[in-house]
């Protein structure tokens, strides 16, 4: 692990930010006290300096949601070339397959909309047993009543299996591709 001296550095290589080792301390102090399945909320990431901080000291299992309403994906500064935060993230395992990191680029103040029951979800992820399995026993509490679950693929053979183990004959098959549960 990086001290913020050190991280400051090599941050600044990478990408421009007005979020200096000051401020990073403080961001570390508060960071370190978060424990595994705990939220981490940050609006106005800017180039991702201060995500950075937040990815570097979280524990792992800490999620951390980066939203920005910009997506900038180059920018030249006095002190050189920004990679942008998307490939920044992706650089620096931030975001990605297995990781509790997640950017969106929208309205912040719009986002806590988005944490309420869910009324139509369509999943049309990895399409082996394992992972729809994954994905219907996690959303599907966080549905609606009467909300929709629909599900690409239904023609892929694991797919088809855990839909069938799992809803039997209370599902819609539609054109024999999608699946669609009313809940």
């Amino acid at each position: 692990m990086m001290t913020i001296d050190e991280l400051d550095k090599y941050i600044y290589k990478h990408i421009q930010g007005v979020f200096y080792p000051n401020d990073m301390r403080i961001l570390k102090e508060e960071i370190e006290k978060l424990k595994s399945g705990d939220l981490y909320v940050e609006i106005g990431v800017d180039e991702g300096r201060s995500a950075r901080i937040a990815h570097e000291y979280a524990d792992q299992g800490v999620i951390k949601i980066y939203i920005d309403i910009n997506n900038v994906d180059h920018f030249e500064w006095d002190g050189g070339s920004s990679i942008g935060r998307g490939r920044w993230m992706q650089q620096e395992k931030m975001v990605g397959i297995g990781i509790n990191g997640f950017f969106i680029h929208g309205d912040a103040d719009l986002f806590p909309q988005l944490i309420k029951p869910v009324n139509l979800i369509h999943i049309d992820g990895h399409h082996n047993y394992d992972s729809v399995k994954q994905n219907t026993l996690i959303w599907e509490p966080r549905m609606a009543k009467n909300g929709v679950m629909l599900f690409h693929d239904y023609d892929h053979p694991e797919t088809k299996q855990w839909l069938d183990e799992h809803y039997g004959d209370n599902k819609e098959i539609l054109h024999g591709k999608v699946v669609r549960v009313r809940l």
